[in-house]
């Protein structure tokens, strides 16, 4: 795989983190509470750990360092936007 697909995939993996925040949200906008630093914190802390994990992916140069950092980072993003990142949130933020 050349630096272009690396870059074409990890563009994939930022809309989609895109797409899943402002969905989130919005459903925290639209409910009762409104949007609470918390959800705040966990959405813009995502872009930021996917920023650090791109950079990570082209400090090396061999393709496995490239392909290693790109599965570690949609590993952690996973579990940061399905409730790591809210139970962080909540141990920082008032999130009821």
């Amino acid at each position: 795989m050349s630096k272009w697909a690396f870059h074409i995939f990890n563009i994939i993996i930022l809309l989609l983190l895109l797409s899943f925040n402002l969905l989130a949200l919005f459903g925290a906008g639209i409910g009762e509470g409104g949007i609470s630093s918390g959800m705040w914190f966990i959405t813009g802390s995502s872009l930021v750990f996917w920023l650090i994990f791109y950079i990570i992916q082209f400090v090396g140069s061999t393709k496995i360092w490239r392909i290693s950092w790109f599965l570690i980072m949609v590993v952690f993003l996973w579990f940061w936007e399905t409730g790591l990142g809210f139970l962080v949130g909540g141990m920082w933020f008032d999130m009821s």
